[in-house]
This record gives structure tokens, sequence and C-alpha cells, in this order.
């Protein structure tokens, strides 16, 4: 149902991030389950995902501008045209994740999914939260992780709208906002979870047929597999936590690091000091 393409699509692999991790750089991977497959692409500051279904794709984070014709090369490099792509979602509002998003929603004419707490917070509702200063520390961590990628040319023009999730919608684009339970426009049996905690803004995506799960930054793959940290709210984390760690899960698809694949993946994720 999911032809592989012939040929590699190229990675980054920065020598930091092979010093540095246990679990190394990540690396372009298709994974496929029962109907849906899913393409890991790494990029400048975090890994996008490129959700797939018979006739439909839906794209999750773009954290630089420079990613933008890097995810439309993989899309050619899929055979998918670009209509087939039905939105471009933000897992969370970190600058990490989405200063390209608006780019490459225009390019590709289409709608931008978040979060309800999200699209709320842009509408009149609480504000999203920075995390402390404690987060000072995990942060140099995990850039030193990633290789140290510093902002772009096109990415300076853009970072004062996005290095504060606190201020007004940086978006030029429609956005759609995405409630708790609610299915992903044009991908069957994938549905969103509101998963705050690293980030007020914070969701993932779980398909749960396949077992696959798209955690944004609530996970990351730095040590083996961790929650994250760096945390806006500890209490929210733990919630969230709660409400994982009992899916079935086979594939786990981190914001930062390589795709964790095999069983019992929820209940051996570490847990770090935030």
């Amino acid at each position: 149902m999911f032809p592989v393409p012939t040929g590699p699509f190229p990675a980054p692999r920065p020598i930091a991030a092979r010093l540095t991790t246990f679990a190394g750089p990540p690396s372009v991977r298709l994974v496929s389950g029962t109907g849906v497959a899913v393409l890991a692409l790494p990029n400048r500051y975090s890994v996008t995902y490129l959700l797939l279904s018979k006739d439909s794709v839906g794209i999750v984070d773009a954290g630089s501008n420079e990613d933008v014709p890097r995810i439309l090369d993989a899309l050619r490099w899929l055979g998918r045209p670009r209509n087939q792509v039905r939105f471009v979602a933000v897992s969370h509002f970190h600058f990490d994740h989405v200063m390209g998003v608006e780019s490459l929603a225009n390019r590709l004419g289409c709608p931008i999914a978040v979060s309800r707490p999200a699209f709320d917070a842009f509408h009149g509702g609480a504000p999203l939260r920075l995390p402390t200063r404690k987060a000072i520390w995990p942060f140099l961590q995990g850039w030193a992780m990633q290789g140290f990628p510093f902002f772009s040319v096109a990415d300076w023009q853009v970072v004062r709208r996005f290095l504060d999730p606190a201020g007004t919608n940086p978006m030029n684009s429609e956005l759609i906002p995405l409630d708790h339970g609610s299915p992903l426009p044009g991908l069957p049996g994938w549905r969103t979870l509101i998963t705050p905690g690293h980030c007020d803004s914070a969701m993932t995506l779980y398909h749960r047929r396949a077992g696959f799960l798209v955690t944004g930054d609530t996970v990351r793959n730095f040590q083996g597999g961790e929650w994250n940290p760096i945390q806006v709210d500890h209490e929210a984390m733990l919630k969230t936590r709660t409400m994982l760690t009992p899916l079935p899960v086979r594939a786990i698809f981190p914001g930062h690091g390589p795709v964790l694949e095999g069983d019992g993946l929820m209940t051996r994720l570490k847990i770090l000091d935030p």
C-alpha cells in the first residue's frame, strides 16, 4: 500500500549529536502500519513527520523556514502530489517546531492545525506560558545533542514572532483547532490527544490500530527515550504521563531524536528530574 521510494533521502548527521547522545542523531525512517505510514524527516531544529494514508497526507511541525524545500522534496520522493496535504499541524508553540509552518502551509495551500489550548490562547483565552529558568540547563544540553543548530538567515527574519508563546498569534494563515479526541482531517484512524506539561499548547497524535504516537516534545529521544524534563507545568505533565502510559504503542515519533520502536515502549520511557 505504501511503496518504499527508490534511493535514500538525505538526513543531517551532526557530529555533536553522535558524540553527546546515547540515541545518536535521528535518521529518515518510513514506518508502516495497518493502513497508515509515517515518514520521520529530521530537519534543522527538530523532526518533521509526514502522516500518510491512502490518498491524504498530514504534516507535523516545520521548525525552520529552511525545512520547507526539504519537506516538499520529501513529498516528491514519496510520490505524493501537494494537493494531498490536508493540513500542517503544530505539535506545540515552541520556536524550534513552528517557524517554518506558515511558509509551508502557504506553499501547500492548506490550513494550520493547532491544539484547542493554543487556538483559545490566540483568541482571548489563557496565555501560553514559558518554562521556568530551571529549564535553561536542560535546554542547553538539548541544543548540544542536536548539534548546535543556529538560526538561518530566513529564520532571523521571523524569530521574534515565535520566541514568546504568550504573545499574539504569530500566524497570518487560517488556524483550525483540534480538541481532545478530535480526528485528524482526511486521515482515518488518527486522533488528537491534548497533552500539556512540556508546553500548555502541546498535543499528541495517536493511531490506535497501528500503535503510532507522534509526541512533539512531550517525549524526546536523546537518552534512549525519555519524558521531557523541560516543563512549564509539572502537575500537568504527571497527568499527561498517566494518560499516555497505558496506551498500546509500538512506535513513538518524538520531537527530537530517532524513532522508538518495540513492545512496552511507554512503560520503558525514562523519567528525568525536571
